[in-house]
């Protein structure tokens, strides 16, 4: 490895004392806290100096059985939101008291205000998101400013399972391809038959995947995979039958050889994919909180399509008869019977889950007065009172002063953020945009919060852009970390300190591929902070 490195290297380890080479686990260990801390320091400027952010936090238990708190912050940066993990806490509690607690401790060990605070994402938890006892409200308690965002992409699954769990014919084949998860996963030999018979019939050897709830896209996974495979699945199961009689293996046949199984798989092959790209597009870091209406509407429409007589995926089915037919007969009149009895009220409720969840009339829903998709034209009899109601409820969160509490118990007033010349601002700001040609808002939103033109003519609503690129859309910043922590603590790393642990992480997730000079001598200062016997 130091061969590889380059020769100052080599040539260091080579002319120093075998006593300071710095090759010592505990030196390892003392890099690996030197970039981290440059990480986490660096970090910590650039959040300290934004006027509002937001904290994106959750928990997940690690490999060790310790539960870890995963901390990201949102803040606008040159005009547009930036995303950065900061810090993994183990918990000895996981109660909203003791997270509350830890959270606080943190802010104030590195210096963060909490009157900057002004957006909390978390998940639907009731740890967090209760209003009375949970993490959220008691963080209004110091920031009265800060909003609550349930995570978008936690909504929109559960909007997904709910529909399913509502329509029996769809409810029933999600059990069933958890059961054919489970009777080829926890068999090497069902599944290395299953291979067997997808090589025999030229095949791609796709393997079955988990169809869970909590899982983002994981049922959208599944039936892909099982569609693709359908006709293996399907032979290998008779096949397995034949040589085991093994009664699950006839069940699951059974059941994938019904026509309204097949069916459900190819709707279910139409619309999840549809619900997938809404949820990758939640899951975009740059996103901010005037696209989330626009995604959702298209969304919806799309949805609508699938329950057309020629939809595709009817289409499809229809074309794949040949393919079918040695598994089940499916006719036109099973197909309009099946759409009258699964796809229509599926899609219905899947439809009616999503619109009532995405469609809050809350001051989060108010920043969609910046999406210039919706300002009506400029010859319009609406655009004189376009938004007014929206902004009245912004102006009523933003433009008043506020009773807060400091950790400590001490009563504070927090600042109103705007004024009522926002108002005047507004009249003329929609007229401004009028005259533009029409453009994403994350880039009207850029230019309102750094153009400094605009800046001076509007500067109301110049901070309330800042405060809407700030504001998180979801958590997947934190599930990622997550994913990051299972491949960094594995089973033969799970005695590792929650320091190097929070190190590495902040390494693997937020260290440059590339350290310019001025980065690494940042570096080894933080490095050379502890005394050494040879300087470096």
């Amino acid at each position: 490895m130091i061969v590889s490195c380059g020769d100052d290297l080599k040539q260091f380890t080579e002319k120093s004392a075998r006593n300071a080479t710095y090759t010592s686990t505990d030196s390892v260990s003392d890099f690996l806290e030197a970039l981290g801390l440059w990480v986490e320091e660096s970090q910590l400027k650039r959040l300290r100096k934004a006027p509002f952010y937001s904290v994106m936090a959750d928990e997940s238990t690690d490999i060790s059985t310790i539960e870890e708190l995963s901390l990201c912050f949102r803040w606008e940066e040159n005009g547009e939101p930036v995303e950065h993990f900061f810090d993994t806490i183990p918990l000895k509690k996981t109660d909203a008291a003791s997270i509350y607690t830890t959270l606080t401790d943190w802010f104030k060990q590195k210096g963060i205000q909490p009157t900057k605070l002004v957006g909390m994402g978390f998940d639907g938890a009731a740890t967090f998101s209760g209003v009375r006892t949970g993490v959220q409200a008691r963080l209004k308690k110091n920031s009265p400013r800060a909003l609550y965002v349930h995570c978008h992409c936690h909504l929109l699954q559960l909007a997904c399972v709910q529909a399913a769990n509502h329509t029996p014919g769809i409810e029933h084949v999600y059990k069933t391809l958890l059961t054919l998860w489970k009777f080829f996963h926890y068999s090497p030999k069902r599944a290395e038959h299953l291979k067997s018979v997808q090589r025999v019939l030229d095949l791609p050897e796709l393997k079955v995947t988990i169809p869970s709830d909590t899982r983002w896209l994981a049922h959208e996974q599944c039936v892909k995979a099982v569609k693709e495979s359908y006709a293996s699945i399907v032979i290998a199961l008779e096949t397995f039958y034949e040589q085991t009689h093994e009664p699950e293996a006839l069940g699951l046949n059974k059941a994938l050889s019904k026509k309204s199984t097949v069916m459900a798989i190819y709707l279910l092959d139409f619309v999840l994919p549809q619900v997938a790209k809404l949820s990758r597009c939640l899951q975009a870091e740059k996103l901010d909180l005037t696209a989330i209406s626009g995604l959702v509407d298209s969304t919806l429409q799309t949805l609508h399509e699938s329950l057309l007589p020629a939809a595709n995926w009817v289409l499809e089915l229809l074309d794949a008869q040949d393919e079918l037919q040695a598994i089940a007969i499916i006719d036109s009149e099973s197909i309009t019977s099946f759409q009258d009895k699964v796809a229509k009220p599926f899609v219905t409720d899947l439809k009616e889950n999503i619109s009532r969840r995405f469609s809050s009339q809350d001051i989060v829903a108010s920043f969609s007065i910046f999406d210039s998709s919706k300002l009506p034209q400029k010859d319009s009899p609406d655009l004189s009172s376009y938004g007014d109601e929206f902004l009245g409820v912004l102006e009523d969160h933003y433009g008043k002063e506020l009773a807060a509490k400091s950790v400590e118990g001490e009563e504070f007033t927090v600042p109103a953020l705007v004024s009522s010349d926002i108002r005047t601002e507004w009249v003329t700001f929609r007229r401004y945009i009028t005259t533009r040609p029409k453009e994403d808002n994350t880039k009207l939103l850029m230019e309102l919060a750094t153009n400094s033109m605009l800046v001076q003519m509007f500067p109301h609503l110049s901070d309330l852009a800042k405060v809407c690129l700030s504001i998180p859309v979801g958590t997947a910043s934190v599930e990622r970390s997550f994913s990051q922590m299972k491949m960094i603590k594995t089973r033969l790393r799970s005695r590792l300190g929650e320091q190097n642990l929070a190190h590495l992480m902040r390494i693997a997730i937020e260290m440059p591929e590339e350290l310019p000079d001025d980065i690494v001598e940042s570096v080894i200062d933080i490095w050379n902070r502890k005394t050494r016997r040879i300087a470096v």
